[in-house]
């Protein structure tokens, strides 16, 4: 009997001592500072037909978990049958409410005060991993095979929601540097991607950000508009400005904001019983709901055994408080492949257009 109680006090003194240890290991280190673990190196293909190759956070991630369905990456993909190389980054749920997603450049959220509690990968990170693998892969090959690999690769950057999202409570002067910074700190991206992969004819998609107001996200955490909208408008300008004067590739720039309004007015009008000109107000998507997700979040959700999920989620524009739902992302893919048509299996230099579309 003694001998079990000296092996139960044993035991609970190791188990003390490893609670301290952890507590003072959390303490003394910023959970910001901890890095997201990767189990293996990420690896791209050795051959393939058509290559997308995405960059970018939780709303081009089609590994995040969600239930959802296809994303708007893998439609896009089954629509000219190309293989993904999908590095979009989706922020731990377990940390939602303490963290935001991936951004274009994670020293931002230093310079604003840290809003981030763990640091997502962010495009520097994304692309560094990506040319790490590729150049691993292409170490050998001639000239022609690269240039192969080369020509049959379309390239997606989408970021910009989250960064949005992180300056959300900062005064404008503040917020307008700081994107002026990050649309530089992409640009720059792109061009060590054309350095270092050896090419100025990449193609590319890069998606516009959408307006944060209008995700059930920003009226769920109880923001004010403030000087939101103006620093959204601020992003998008900027960034058509740097692409038309980019010369590494072509990009068809894709605007996300027109697309989700569009979808919004769409039914707003058709509720209102008002049809325009343009088609607007028929809701020839059947929509039911373009305000509201489809299933809710938040932290009191994540840790209950089942999430709330609506009975049609097709006729949600609204997945949950931050992205699309299956159809509209489904849609959006349509509109992104009817974009780059243009873009054929032979590499053949694309015509330039401005409908939505190509920087001129």
């Amino acid at each position: 009997m003694t001998r079990l109680f000296n092996r139960f006090y044993g035991l609970s003194a190791v188990a003390v001592c490893m609670i301290f240890i952890s507590a003072w290991f959390l303490t003394s280190r910023s959970l910001s500072d901890i890095v997201p673990s990767v189990s293996e190196p990420f690896q791209v293909a050795s051959t393939f037909d058509q290559r997308l190759v995405v960059f970018g956070d939780s709303g081009s991630d089609n590994q995040s978990g969600e239930p959802q369905g296809k994303i708007w990456t893998d439609w896009l993909c089954s629509m000219f049958s190309c293989y993904q190389e999908n590095l979009a980054q989706t922020a731990n749920p377990l940390l939602k409410g303490r963290n935001i997603g991936a951004v274009v450049d994670n020293k931002e959220l230093d310079l604003l005060g840290r809003l981030s509690q763990t640091y997502i990968p962010d495009f520097k990170s994304q692309l560094q991993q990506w040319l790490d693998a590729e150049l691993a892969v292409t170490k050998g090959l001639s000239e022609e095979a690269v240039r192969s690999r080369q020509d049959r690769t379309i390239f997606v950057v989408s970021f910009g929601v989250w960064d949005i999202w992180s300056l959300i409570t900062k005064d404008y002067d503040a917020a307008s540097k700081s994107v002026e910074r990050r649309i530089a700190t992409l640009m720059d991206q792109l061009d060590v991607l054309s350095e270092q992969w050896g090419t100025t004819e990449l193609k590319l998609i890069l998606t516009q950000t959408v307006d944060v107001t209008f995700l059930p996200g920003f009226k769920s955490a109880g923001y004010q508009y403030k000087d939101t909208v103006r620093i959204l408008e601020e992003w998008n300008r900027k960034l058509g400005e740097v692409v038309r004067e980019w010369s590494h590739g072509t990009v068809y720039l894709f605007d996300t904001n027109a697309f989700i309004m569009d979808r919004i007015r769409d039914w707003q009008l058709y509720a209102a019983g008002i049809e325009e000109e343009n088609e607007l107000g028929k809701n020839l998507d059947g929509w039911e709901n373009v305000e509201e997700p489809c299933v809710e979040s938040g932290f009191g959700v994540m840790m209950s055994k089942e999430k709330k999920q609506c009975e049609h989620p097709d006729k949600y524009l609204f997945w949950n408080e931050m992205h699309l739902g299956p159809f509209a992302q489904r849609l959006m893919a349509t509109d992104i492949y009817h974009g780059i048509e243009i873009w054929n299996p032979k590499g053949v230099s694309p015509k330039r257009h401005n409908r939505r579309g190509f920087a001129a």
